[in-house]
């Protein structure tokens, strides 16, 4: 009883303070529009853009996502080796990468911080046909930003380093196709 009072009172000093206070709320209005309209948003939602990394590829190479910006689309994908579900993943998109490896940048990053290079080595091996996809052990900052928490989670990030996709599961040859054909348009 006391709470339900207590929330009316406060809704009523709201409702009562804004109803008064409209001095210049125009003016404000397209002051906050303004400013909101020119942020720039770091995250891992749709629309955002994504977090920067550096990671050293298995070829040793150090890899920056933003290097890629105005360029090419990049998938990021973190996996594990020992992930039943990625194997599957990946042997369902060696069917069909061939025909996207000029156009995206494939990124897969190891979510087990235990995988280094020459597992992720030789894990790569077994994959022929995804010889032009970059495989880098994992790092806990990337793994933070990006909230990853499952493997065959998959992030599609636009030319302009937008998020425009964020899933995870595994996906067959046609749904990889699909995929493939939308970020890479």
């Amino acid at each position: 009883m006391k709470l339900k009072l207590l929330l009316s009172a406060m809704f009523l000093v709201f409702f009562i303070n804004s109803c008064t206070n409209t001095g210049n709320l125009e003016l404000k209005s397209k002051a906050s529009t303004q400013e909101l309209n020119q942020a720039v948003v770091t995250g891992i939602r749709n629309g955002n853009i994504a977090p920067d990394f550096t990671i050293i590829s298995t070829e040793g190479k150090p890899i920056r996502l933003s290097d890629f910006r105005d360029q090419k689309p990049v998938i990021v994908y973190f996996m594990a080796t020992w992930c039943p579900y990625c194997a599957e993943d990946y042997g369902h998109l060696s069917n069909v990468y061939k025909d996207y490896e000029d156009k995206v940048v494939f990124i897969s990053i190891s979510l087990d911080l235990s995988e280094g290079i020459p597992k992720l080595m030789d894990y790569k091996k077994k994959y022929p046909k995804l010889q032009k996809t970059i495989f880098a052990p994992g790092q806990e900052q990337i793994l933070q930003d990006y909230q990853i928490t499952k493997t065959t989670t998959k992030y599609a990030i636009a030319r302009n380093g937008t998020v425009i996709y964020k899933g995870l599961g595994v996906f067959d040859e046609g749904q990889w196709k699909a995929f493939l054909d939308a970020v890479s348009d």
